[in-house]
């Protein structure tokens, strides 16, 4: 097995222990299997874009699509709970008390999926996929992953080129996070300072999105609340919520274009 692959087995078999973790529903052992998952996608990316086994990735991401799509509903009820509870604000305990509800529901879903999930037949997937990336040469690897690179940092600078808010703001946090999990395999097939420091910036760069996303989401999930509050003195509750809330999400945007300006977007 070559470093390729050997990075690829730390990966899936990271999953599968996140998986059987998260069946406790802890919020970290959730998160960690979202990662996962994520960090797989643009790793199979990869393999597609080499042409090689195109037939395992597709079947591949088919079974992970379930797994991913649960956790999420109930990653996002976690995280919304977090950022509620931490403002300590009066009477914030009835709109965590809502989001409880919704996590039992979207907890229920998951834990269906994660039963249906077949670990046996992923893993004898995954050997199939050990022998087409033992076929990989460092000089294609490098090629293909490179083009990757630059292909999704072209799509970053248009999105951020046309929009006028942070509406593009989701996608572009899905580009840095392939191109970050492209930073990690090559850095960890060849040893390069160059790399380090271009992996460095776009970690810091989708940490500061992440942590506006998950202020987005949090927006959002208030919105809906707010649009049925039972009455007036609930939706006061939730409204001060959200402005809190949107006071931190505005500081990360600023850092966000910070962050473009002095790594990205030099002339």
């Amino acid at each position: 097995m070559n470093k390729l692959s050997a990075f690829y087995k730390k990966r899936f078999d990271g999953f599968l222990t996140h998986l059987t973790e998260a069946k406790n529903l802890d919020e970290e052992n959730v998160h960690k299997l979202r990662v996962d998952i994520k960090n797989m996608r643009s790793l199979l990316l990869l393999v597609d874009a080499l042409n090689l086994g195109a037939n395992i990735v597709g079947k591949l991401l088919k079974q992970l699509r379930p797994i991913f799509k649960y956790s999420g509903r109930l990653r996002t009820i976690q995280v919304c709970k977090k950022l509620v509870e931490q403002h300590d604000i009066k009477n914030q305990e009835k709109v965590v008390k809502i989001l409880e509800e919704t996590k039992d529901q979207v907890s229920q879903e998951f834990v269906l999926a994660m039963e249906k999930f077949k670990p046996e037949k992923f893993q004898k997937r995954i050997a199939k996929l050990y022998q087409v990336l033992d076929e990989i040469t460092p000089p294609d690897l490098r090629d293909k992953a490179d083009k990757i690179i630059h292909d999704e940092l072209d799509l970053i600078y248009k999105l951020w080129a046309s929009s006028r808010g942070e509406e593009h703001y989701h996608d572009i946090r899905k580009f840095f996070k392939i191109i970050k999990s492209l930073l990690q395999l090559l850095i960890a097939v060849e040893t390069s300072p160059d790399l380090e420091r271009e992996y460095k910036i776009v970690n810091d760069t989708e940490t500061i999105l992440g942590d506006w996303h998950d202020r987005d989401v949090l927006d959002k999930k208030l919105a809906k609340i707010q649009k049925f509050a039972p009455n007036p003195e609930f939706k006061s509750l939730v409204r001060e919520i959200k402005n809190k809330n949107r006071s931190e999400k505005n500081a990360f945007v600023k850092s966000f274009k910070q962050q473009m300006l002095t790594n990205f977007l030099k002339s």
